[in-house]
């Protein structure tokens, strides 16, 4: 997949797109993606997907907006997996914010991508004040040849599937569900950086995430997965501010299972299996010690499997 990251449209042929942030690229954005996917191959076209960066709600409303599922490399990664062949990130500034949807229909997609097909979800609203909406699409497209196709809400599990839902879900602890709407489980991404070195001095040697702004389950101990370059291993992870050596800030360390070699300064992705117990005060750190070798036994029998898997 190639990406274009600025104001000035990829030149394409045919472009079939769709419209979003796609923050977590969940089962509705599957199959919205793979529609595209599929129109542009039986138009003998390019399947683009146009997204911003930042996400739109952390630019007009940072005190307020929803914390992220997944960054945008993240994304890309996944929009390429479904077979995406282009990606086109518009900066989003509040002075990109003003521009009219009318403005940006016409001079963006048609004029600049020269979009001949445009798909999006049937509550899809975007440009200023959202007031581009299916009635602009459906109105503005045709009058360039443009054809304009809404997709249905997917649904699972009793509701649409929603990036807030999941948020939700996620926040409340309910990893299961969460994964159900995702198509894969919860994930944590950050880089690994120095930390106080006490996992070490316990036996227990761990790589501390430097976390985005994402959305994170109840602090507690979990079985996760951690993926490093194109493998993957088995890691018990503590989520929390380690009550018994007193509060401090939140940290989110993982003790990587049978992984050789260092992790500092390179970027991970956790992702989260299960919750094996909440966070709790021990009164010596050689019950805190005892403590971690049974959530860590209980973390590799859950994930029970070679040490290492393909992605």
């Amino acid at each position: 997949m190639r990406v274009r990251r600025d104001r000035d449209p990829p030149r394409v042929h045919r472009a079939v797109a769709t419209i979003g942030v796609f923050d977590g690229v969940h089962r509705a954005h599957h199959a919205l993606l793979r529609a595209t996917v599929r129109l542009a191959r039986r138009l003998g076209g390019t399947s683009v997907v146009v997204t911003f960066d930042p996400d739109p709600q952390h630019v007009l409303a940072p005190r307020t907006a929803a914390p992220t599922l997944m960054p945008l490399e993240a994304r890309l990664a996944a929009f390429a997996a479904l077979g995406i062949e282009w990606t086109w990130v518009i900066p989003f500034t509040r002075r990109f914010a003003r521009t009219p949807a009318s403005v940006f229909v016409r001079r963006l997609l048609i004029e600049g991508l020269r979009v001949r097909a445009l798909l999006v979800g049937a509550e899809f609203a975007f440009g200023r004040g959202r007031r581009g909406t299916m009635t602009l699409l459906r109105t503005v497209g045709p009058r360039y040849g443009v054809s304009v196709y809404a997709l249905a809400p997917v649904r699972r599990d009793g509701g649409v599937i929603s990036s807030s839902r999941i948020r939700r879900l996620i926040a409340a602890g309910h990893l299961h569900r969460a994964a159900r709407l995702l198509g894969h489980p919860p994930t944590l991404h950050g880089r690994v950086v120095p930390g106080a070195g006490r996992g070490r001095r316990l036996g227990f040697p761990t790589a501390n995430l430097a976390l985005s702004s994402e959305v994170l389950p109840p602090q507690g101990v979990y079985a996760a997965w951690v993926q490093v370059g194109a493998r993957r291993y088995p890691a018990a992870l503590n989520l929390g501010v380690r009550p018994t050596f007193g509060t401090g800030p939140l940290v989110c360390e993982a003790h990587v299972l049978r992984f050789s070699g260092t992790l500092r300064g390179r970027r991970i992705t956790v992702s989260l299996v299960r919750r094996l117990r909440g966070e709790r005060c021990f009164p010596s750190p050689r019950a805190l010690q005892a403590q971690l070798t049974r959530d860590i036994d209980r973390a590799r029998r859950l994930l029970r499997g070679p040490s290492t898997r393909p992605a």
